[in-house]
């Protein structure tokens, strides 16, 4: 009798464990996951459906690349989580996007920052030049040299990683231009547009922010009218910054038709990526 009945209990455990919902960073572990996933099917939905119509982002990316997921943010009806690529010499980072539907969880899209396929040409042309280009180079863009330009563009075609530990080692500069911003108030008036070229403009700034690779401080990245962003670089509307808002639910919501990604890195600060509402990566 205790053998029928430990049976049972194990039998019915199993199923409750095979009926239990997948959470959102379990289905990103099982969508990149190198031997497949013959569900997938089961946990997709809108887009992602055409984007993984018949292979998980696991089969369709090299085996030798290594994998790991970040959940970023859940809560009742979305999620998101991260996904890093890598091998020994590159890093590469995509965003999961979740919806609930029917109480349970979808992969809605995938989503990664886009328009950078001229980074890596110009990043291998600008560091090839001789001294002698350097310096005509210089001459020629005053406002943004060759060791800005170089900078910039490795933080805009980086990683997650490399952008956080710029920021991690050049902390002290971001938040001394942070407090130079703040006390000038140049994003405190009405009119924001004409404050904000003031702030760009302002060559105490604008030296700052050449030494850290930023290109310009803006409110209109992300459509948060109290943050403080920090534009790296980017094309149109695809774009990678560092953000500022030390109010974390005054924080803007991600979006895959909209804002990618917001990671935080340390109190008050986050890296951000957007992407145009009408492109599909």
């Amino acid at each position: 009798m205790k053998y029928f009945l430990f049976s049972f209990l194990l039998c019915v455990s199993q199923v409750v464990l095979a009926r239990a919902p997948l959470q959102p960073l379990q289905i990103a572990q099982q969508f990149v996951d190198t031997d497949g996933w013959p569900q997938m099917k089961e946990y997709l939905c809108c887009e992602a459906q055409q984007q993984a119509k018949n292979q998980t982002l696991g089969q369709q990316i090299p085996p030798t690349l290594r994998r790991s997921c970040e959940l970023l943010r859940q809560d009742p009806t979305t999620a998101v989580v991260a996904v890093e690529l890598r091998d020994s010499v590159s890093r590469n980072d995509f965003y999961l996007h979740f919806a609930k539907d029917d109480n349970e969880w979808k992969l809605q899209a995938i989503r990664s920052l886009a328009m950078t396929q001229l980074g890596p040409p110009m990043l291998k042309l600008l560091t090839a030049m001789p001294e002698a280009k350097i310096a005509q180079y210089n001459q020629k863009h005053p406002d943004a040299d060759h060791a800005f330009t170089v900078g910039n563009l490795r933080l805009w075609i980086g990683s997650d990683a490399d952008i956080t530990t710029h920021f991690t080692s050049h902390q002290a500069g971001f938040q001394k231009v942070l407090r130079l911003i703040q006390s000038r108030r140049y994003f405190v008036a009405t009119d924001s547009t004409a404050r904000e070229e003031a702030a760009n403009t302002d060559p105490e700034v604008r030296a700052l922010l050449r030494k850290l690779y930023i290109s310009r401080v803006t409110q209109h990245d992300t459509d948060c009218n109290t943050c403080i962003e920090f534009i790296i670089g980017g094309r149109i509307d695809n774009t990678v910054g560092l953000l500022y808002q030390p109010t974390p639910a005054e924080v803007p919501a991600m979006h895959p038709d909209r804002l990618i990604v917001v990671r935080p890195i340390t109190k008050g600060w986050y890296l951000y990526k957007t992407t145009r509402s009408n492109e599909r990566q």
